[in-house]
């Protein structure tokens, strides 16, 4: 299903004051929270169904793999590509907040759908970096937007986690983007012990830990297919993950299309795990609605107040590697070609009907 790159592409102009950045990337010093959130399944399936199964006609199918959602807050110290010559324009920090769904993609056999491998997509994600932003947008397909946050100081509490970005709250053609907050965690036990927990010793334990916790969650909620899909959980290592990715361009003459559509796969991989474990104490999630930011319909959350069903903490690097195609549309290049091929019909028929005419207008006045 994977295409290769294609050698016939032309070779990417840089141009001065480029704000994207080549991968593979490295991000290191990532100290990550992240909040398991119980949604809808239905919701998350109607999700994946429009972003990348919708598009390709049925090509592709991913599905989600849990009826749950992880909330991410990310905070990295040095983010840098590691393809020469970009390595040498130097590094940047950023912040992230980001919603992640583990989905499974699978395909048909003998009439049942079997799940052939997992993979991270992420709806909504939002950074304070515009050079990340643009990168992630352009190159993969990451769904960036420009957001606001605080985080807590790490490993001294967990307290309070939010993020802020432009919304718009009634669509109206006099509403006016202003920023807003979007969404917050708290601690609501009273509780004042440090919730960073015993940690685990590295990525495989917490993988197993994280996995048996989503197993017990979701055990018996599933078929039997699924099920087995489940209990892979529990011995699966997170060190490489895939991310799942719409990326697309609006055309310039009908806006209404996309010149260039694709679901992409890349996948990140986690090392130099230096700490983590379980976050201690009662969370909660405070989600706003904005009709520009409809994720709790979307996602199958609550607009409001929702109780977090566990928390966990990393301090790991990570690297971003080049993706691949898994599908690409071809139907407008088609549909380019056959209007081109139409025209040139048209063309040689006009021709053919001039050439005709000049001739009997010729032989009608030859005396």
């Amino acid at each position: 299903m994977f295409e290769q790159s294609h050698s016939s592409y032309p070779s990417y102009i840089e141009r001065g004051g480029e704000q994207t950045y080549s991968p593979p990337y490295m991000a290191q010093g990532a100290k990550l929270y992240s909040f398991l959130l119980q949604a809808n399944r239905k919701s998350l399936q109607a999700l994946c169904d429009k972003y990348l199964n919708q598009p390709t006609g049925g090509i592709t199918n991913y599905q989600p793999v849990l009826p749950y959602v992880f909330l991410v807050f990310a905070d990295i110290e040095r983010e840098y590509s590691m393809q020469e010559p970009d390595r040498q324009r130097g590094w940047m920090p950023e912040i992230n907040v980001a919603f992640w769904i583990l989905t499974a993609s699978s395909k048909q056999v003998g009439g049942v759908q079997i799940p052939v491998h997992f993979a991270w997509f992420m709806p909504y994600i939002f950074v304070d970096n515009i050079f990340t932003l643009i990168s992630g947008r352009e190159v993969f397909g990451f769904h960036k937007a420009l957001g606001q946050f605080v985080l807590p100081p790490f490993q001294k509490h967990a307290d309070f986690f939010a993020a802020d970005t432009a919304t718009v709250a009634r669509f109206s053609s006099q509403a006016k983007i202003a920023w807003n907050h979007l969404l917050e965690v708290r601690r609501v036990d009273r509780s004042d012990k440090n919730p960073y927990l015993p940690r685990w010793h590295d990525l495989s334990e917490a993988s197993s830990q994280i996995g048996q916790l989503l197993a017990r969650q979701t055990g018996g909620l599933l078929g039997s297919t699924w099920e087995q899909m489940i209990n892979l959980l529990k011995v699966m290592n997170f060190a490489t993950s895939p991310i799942v990715f719409l990326k697309q361009f609006r055309d310039v003459r009908d806006t209404h299309l996309a010149c260039y559509q694709a679901i992409v796969e890349t996948s990140i991989k986690f090392h130099d795990f230096r700490s983590g474990g379980f976050l201690a104490g009662d969370y909660e999630l405070t989600l706003n609605h904005f009709d520009s930011h409809p994720i709790a319909q979307e996602l199958g959350l609550t607009v409001g107040n929702q109780k977090i069903v566990a928390a966990f903490w990393f301090d790991l690097d990570f690297a971003i590697e080049p993706g691949l195609e898994v599908w690409k549309s071809s139907d407008r290049a088609d549909k380019l070609k056959n209007t081109d091929k139409a025209i040139n019909t048209a063309n040689g028929k006009s021709r053919s009907f001039i050439r005709n005419a000049v001739s009997k207008l010729f032989h009608s006045s030859s005396p």
